[in-house]
């Protein structure tokens, strides 16, 4: 349930894990995956020995990608080398590194918490995924407006920074890494809505900035996103780590190699070691889905869009070039601890709670600010809507879609700016699908929304709800 007591008693955290393992892995293992009249069409079929013609038939076309970290922090550790290890696929692949384009904020590889200064690392004993990487943009210059800049070519508003300068005979890729909620991705500061990058979507369409794009997306409820808002006419297939109403996993947690936090994500470990061992000439997107859908069985990998485009080969995305295998079959995630995205830090406190009294103390703190939170969300809900029926639904239940983009993308931001900013208080994006749902009762309407998020709001000061 999204409302519940808040238990101080650190034993039964860890109790609820053990109950949460056993009672609900088999059912995730087993579960269908099948998703109907919905614009998310899935599809299982195998490749079959069919071969796909390549839609650059000229080719003459580039490929183009960017690479993106949304966060910050050293809880956030495996966005960063995500993003590292996808740049070293690329380049592996050959994709030039002057057509790829990464945003990160770089405060992990020299990180006072990091035993291994300088390094990062997406597996443990893996590779070092820091070194050499080039980074475009750092610290404050990762923002919705520079990501968006990039996108659409804009070198004015990225101050002369690199923009895509791709063509309509271009392929371009997207890879983003981060925390999100329904209907929004999140950057280091700031926050995107899906109707922010709908419409930074449509108009690269319009400028003709590409001839196909494809986007994976890592984060929670990552599927909403492109859910009934990625028309298939703008030629873009995107792939999500989750569907629109569940958490995203971290994975190589708490190993001996880096105890106390997450090497990776799970969809995103699942996509790279496959493109590093597979060849990409002759694997399809649609067989590289398939993969990682099996192996992400913590949430639902979905896919939507243009799903025409999944039919070419992996390699018009991600470089044509074979590259070389590594030498050892890489660890599989299933055999590390791997914990739900948003709750990590809780987690990693929970372990380690009987280490001494401070990391007690920071535990019941963390959980006294989730309480406050969520009182505060009852509160809103109970000054907007009366009826008893209509509150119980909106706190308990996700929206099938996001349907009144403007209200959802007005109501998100005023209470990232009024109320518990998103980028100082990770956890609250898990109640922005409460806020959807406000958007869509029929008696409200953006403004008054927005009024009474502002009075509940007015004497809230409090950050780090994680």
């Amino acid at each position: 349930m999204p409302f519940h007591d808040v238990a101080t008693n650190m034993h039964l955290l860890l109790l609820f894990f053990s109950i949460f393992s056993a009672t609900f892995l088999p059912l995730i293992l087993s579960r269908s995956f099948s998703i109907g009249g919905s614009s998310s069409e899935q599809s299982s079929e195998e490749d079959n020995g069919q071969t796909y013609k390549s839609w650059d038939n000229a080719g003459d076309g580039n490929i183009w990608a960017v690479l993106v970290a949304g966060s910050s922090g050293w809880f956030n550790y495996r966005h960063q080398a995500d993003i590292c290890h996808a740049y070293h696929t690329l380049l592996a692949h050959g994709v030039a590194k002057e057509r790829i384009i990464t945003m990160m904020f770089d405060d992990i590889a020299n990180n006072k918490h990091n035993p291994y200064p300088g390094k990062l690392f997406n597996e443990p004993g893996g590779k070092d995924v820091y070194e050499g990487v080039k980074i475009d943009y750092s610290g404050t210059e990762v923002n919705p407006e520079n990501f968006e800049a990039v996108l659409l070519g804009d070198e004015q508003r990225s101050e002369g920074k690199p923009v895509l300068k791709s063509t309509e005979k271009d392929k371009v890729f997207v890879y983003f890494s981060d925390h999100g909620a329904v209907g929004v991705i999140g950057f280091p500061a700031a926050d995107l809505t899906v109707k922010q990058l709908t419409q930074t979507l449509k108009e690269m369409h319009a400028k003709k900035m590409y001839g196909e794009l494809t986007f994976y997306l890592e984060a929670c409820e990552s599927g909403s996103m492109f859910d009934h808002t990625l028309a298939q006419s703008l030629k873009i297939y995107a792939v999500t780590a989750a569907n629109g109403d569940e958490s995203s996993w971290g994975c190589f947690c708490d190993t001996k190699f880096l105890p106390g936090n997450c090497l990776g994500d799970l969809f995103s470990v699942n996509w790279m070691q496959d493109s590093d061992q597979e060849n990409l000439r002759t694997e399809t997107l649609r067989k590289q889905f398939g993969i990682v859908r099996e192996e992400t069985n913590k949430s639902h990998v979905m896919h939507y869009g243009d799903l025409q485009i999944q039919d070419e080969h992996v390699s018009e995305f991600m470089g044509k070039e074979q590259a070389q295998k590594p030498n050892e079959r890489p660890p599989s995630p299933h055999k590390f601890p791997m914990f739900p995205s948003r709750d990590i830090p809780m987690f990693m406190m929970a372990r380690r709670q009987n280490e001494s009294e401070q990391i007690q103390h920071n535990l019941r703190v963390a959980w006294k600010k989730r309480s406050f939170l969520e009182q505060t969300i009852k509160q809103i809900v109970h000054q907007l809507v009366h009826d008893i029926n209509n509150r119980r639904q909106i706190l308990t239940t996700y929206p099938q879609q996001i349907r009144d983009l403007d209200c959802h993308d007005e109501v998100v931001h005023t209470f990232s700016n009024f109320c518990f900013k998103f980028s100082e208080n990770p956890y609250a994006l898990k109640y922005v699908y409460v806020l959807a749902n406000l958007c869509e009762r029929p008696e409200l309407d953006a403004e008054r929304i927005k009024m009474a998020l502002i009075e509940q709001c007015a004497e809230v000061e409090l950050s780090g709800v994680i």
